[in-house]
């Protein structure tokens, strides 16, 4: 007869790796479709539009994070407390695999602080200049090199696709892991 997991053990995983996955198809879709659209509006606009979702994302990732490393992190326990063997024959423990699937899911908090907090802040101070405009006033992009509006909302896009990638690894490893 098959080995029936007991209901936490499935509400776990379920949460770890929808909430995983789910944010990691949020994230990439951001760099890859709705990126691409802000830098074909006009600056005011282009920043009013990326501030209003990196205000949303800034309150839902985390959690979501958090919420999927929780889960992966109480498999990693539990399956450390199983009496059963688990991948006797792969390099990877089940309790390290959930661990490593939790760490990925969080790291995308120290990932945004060590690699996007510089381009958020630019950005942000970007979208306060704008604020001030009329309407019908027009803006010329002026910047340093990379420092335009454009070109960092282009490089946030690309940086982000950096937590897409941590999500997807974590999304990836925990589910290889509960199908083994």
């Amino acid at each position: 007869m098959a080995d029936i997991s007991p209901l936490p053990i499935r509400l776990a995983q379920t949460l770890g790796l929808s909430s995983s996955l789910i944010l990691a198809g949020q994230t990439i879709t951001l760099s890859t479709f709705l990126i691409p659209r802000l830098l074909d509006s006009p600056t005011p606009l282009m920043l009013k539009q990326w501030n209003t979702m990196f205000q949303v994302g800034r309150k839902a990732g985390p959690q979501l994070a958090l919420l999927s490393a929780i889960s992966y992190f109480y498999l990693s326990y539990k399956s450390h407390l199983s009496p059963l063997p688990a991948f006797s024959n792969t390099l990877l423990s089940k309790t390290t695999s959930y661990a490593i699937a939790g760490l990925l899911s969080i790291g995308i908090v120290p990932y945004t602080l060590i690699f996007i907090s510089g381009t958020n802040s630019k950005l942000l101070k970007k979208v306060e200049e704008t604020k001030t405009l009329k309407v019908s006033d027009e803006v010329v992009e002026v910047g340093l090199g990379n420092e335009s509006a454009h070109a960092l909302v282009d490089w946030w896009g690309m940086l982000n696709l950096g937590r897409g990638a941590l999500l997807v690894a974590s999304g990836v490893l925990g589910a290889w892991t509960a199908l083994n």
